[in-house]
């Protein structure tokens, strides 16, 4: 049985971010320097071969309620050509909300004389938000403001830019433009805005001997009327199998990560939030699990495998 106060918190949270028509906030991956398609579509095709990304997010465990998303990212570069081409699904829950979004992107290269290359992306998908108000505990079941469910649909867009060379890496990107209201009903309880994001991301890799690698990153997060957030994270990579990484999360966690590349196609990946909020009375962290499959089409069958690991 789910402690009385538990429950009290998480329909106060509710209410908070309902009826105050607060902007709805796009979730965090503490992973997302391994598959950067989640933040900039400029992302798409970087490498030219065929790469799938799947992620889950448990976040602040042992809270009723509490955050819980799944993504799945595909991507593909062409070996001839300029462009590359991507899709994100994912699907938020949260409470009584469930966010089901789906999202193609196209970004478009541009070589340097440097050997460096720049990218511009554009995405645009749809956003279909499920509230099921029937499962809310509530003192006054004739409330209609609590009862019932609704579906609504939501179409946004979003662009970004992206540098790269071998070695250093960074992006600018708003990849949901749109900031519309979520219903279009005058009831208080369901003035929820989409909120725009605007997220740098920069890293560089450095050579500390000769199997050990280095990579400080960082993610500076933008919100509407949310104060300024950043991630700062370092990952090891000692002789192209194993990598160990850690993350500061500004006034939130402290992160750290482990991942194994399987084989040459295949590296599984764990991630755990320790949370130094306010919110360790509750809960002492967030778990999160990737998985990601990586092919070269573009090269003869036999010779398929992606030989170099993936840094960025």
């Amino acid at each position: 049985m789910m402690k009385p106060h538990k429950n009290l918190i998480l329909l106060l949270f509710l209410l908070v971010i309902s009826a105050t028509g607060h902007a709805q906030q796009k979730p965090v991956l503490s992973q997302y320097m391994f598959s950067g398609l989640v933040l900039n579509p400029a992302y798409a095709g970087r490498h030219e071969y065929t790469s799938f990304t799947a992620m889950y997010r448990d976040q602040w465990i042992n809270v009723p309620g509490s955050p819980k998303l799944t993504t799945f990212t595909g991507q593909t570069g062409f070996k001839d050509r300029r462009i590359g081409v991507g899709m994100l699904i994912s699907e938020d829950k949260i409470g009584v909300h469930n966010n089901l979004s789906a999202y193609g992107s196209y970004a478009y290269f541009i070589k340097l004389r440097n050997g460096a290359k720049f990218s511009m992306g554009v995405q645009g998908g749809i956003d279909i938000l499920r509230s099921d108000w029937s499962k809310l505990t509530i003192l006054d079941q004739s409330d209609p403001v609590f009862n019932g469910s609704e579906v609504n649909y939501f179409p946004n867009f979003g662009t970004g830019v992206f540098y790269f060379t071998d070695k250093f890496y960074i992006g600018f990107s708003v990849p949901y433009i749109l900031t519309s209201r979520k219903t279009q009903t005058e009831d208080f309880f369901r003035d929820v805005r989409h909120s725009r994001n605007y997220y740098l991301t920069g890293g560089n890799v450095f050579d500390v001997a000769q199997k050990l690698k280095i990579k400080p990153s960082f993610l500076l997060r933008i919100e509407d009327n949310m104060p300024l957030a950043i991630d700062l994270n370092a990952n090891l990579y000692y002789d192209e199998i194993i990598d160990i990484g850690v993350s500061y999360r500004q006034g939130d966690a402290i992160i750290g990560i482990l991942g194994l590349q399987l084989n040459k196609y295949i590296k599984f990946s764990y991630a755990y939030d320790y949370v130094i909020s306010n919110l360790t009375t509750y809960t002492k962290g967030s778990h999160e699990l990737m998985l990601q499959y990586r092919i070269n089409f573009n090269a003869p069958k036999r010779h398929r495998m992606c030989p170099k690991p993936q840094y960025f």
